[in-house]
């Protein structure tokens, strides 16, 4: 769903924009984690059967399972993630005033392949976009590699930049609550040393991969951002639904 919509809440109308993936089967998955499967447990017509020729509905009612990874898709990366000694703050414990933020967004797709996005490169971003960073709000950054998570799956899980240490550690000493990119990690494949997942370790914040229509959102700050994980007990992350969403 690229499209925007426009709901009336409280006497004002909000409009949102969503930008989440499908989970679905046959979507990217980082390199080693687990690939989704839906089945069939019951079938309408199975439980149609077992309900007997006594019942007065015309059909059963239909229930699938489902085997996915908590890093599929859209997804919210917990603190517990990368540092093993903070199980306390799994994907059920990230708190509303994390996911829920004021945000803005940048466009780094100057940065190309399987390099560093250095700070220098991020303030040039942020200046273009005439965007000031505050204490509490989220930023999310485009790459330009959403595109390829269909055209060329292969380039999108390989072929993509990533903060390094610097950027990571001024970006969050500006008071960010939540990072957000359209990649499938806010770390460079080319970087197994993983600079963003462990400095937002050291200092206990979530961030957010995956995401799609960053550059649909109408402008750079001004608008919020809501993450909706489920709250899977003691996980280290989870698919979510996720939208940009601003007051008209």
């Amino acid at each position: 769903m690229s499209e925007v919509t426009t709901l009336e809440i409280f006497d004002k109308k909000i409009s949102f924009l969503d930008l989440g993936k499908d989970v679905a089967p046959d979507i990217p998955v980082y390199p080693g984690h687990m690939k989704t499967a839906f089945w069939w447990h019951k079938t309408h017509e199975e439980t149609k059967f077992s309900l007997g020729e006594a019942s007065k509905y015309p059909y059963g009612f239909g229930v699938k399972g489902i085997v996915t990874c908590d890093h599929t898709s859209t997804h919210v990366d917990a603190v517990y993630h990368f540092d093993p000694s903070k199980s306390h703050l799994s994907v059920d414990k990230i708190t509303l005033p994390e996911l829920i933020t004021p945000s803005a967004w940048i466009d780094l797709s100057f940065i190309q392949g399987r390099v560093h996005i250095t700070l220098d490169a991020v303030k040039k971003a942020l200046n273009a976009a005439q965007v000031s960073l505050k204490p509490g709000m989220s930023l999310l950054y485009w790459t330009g590699i959403e595109p390829y998570s269909i055209t060329d799956p292969n380039r999108y899980l390989t072929q993509y930049p990533g903060l390094d240490k610097e950027a990571t550690t001024w970006l969050l000493d500006q008071g960010l609550v939540n990072i957000g990119t359209d990649a499938a990690s806010l770390d460079t494949p080319a970087d197994l040393d993983y600079p963003n997942h462990t400095v937002h370790a050291e200092r206990e914040i979530i961030h957010t991969e995956s995401l799609v229509n960053i550059t649909k959102i109408p402008k750079h700050n001004d608008f919020y951002i809501a993450f909706m994980p489920l709250k899977f007990t003691g996980l280290t992350g989870s698919p979510c639904r996720a939208f940009a969403f601003w007051e008209e």
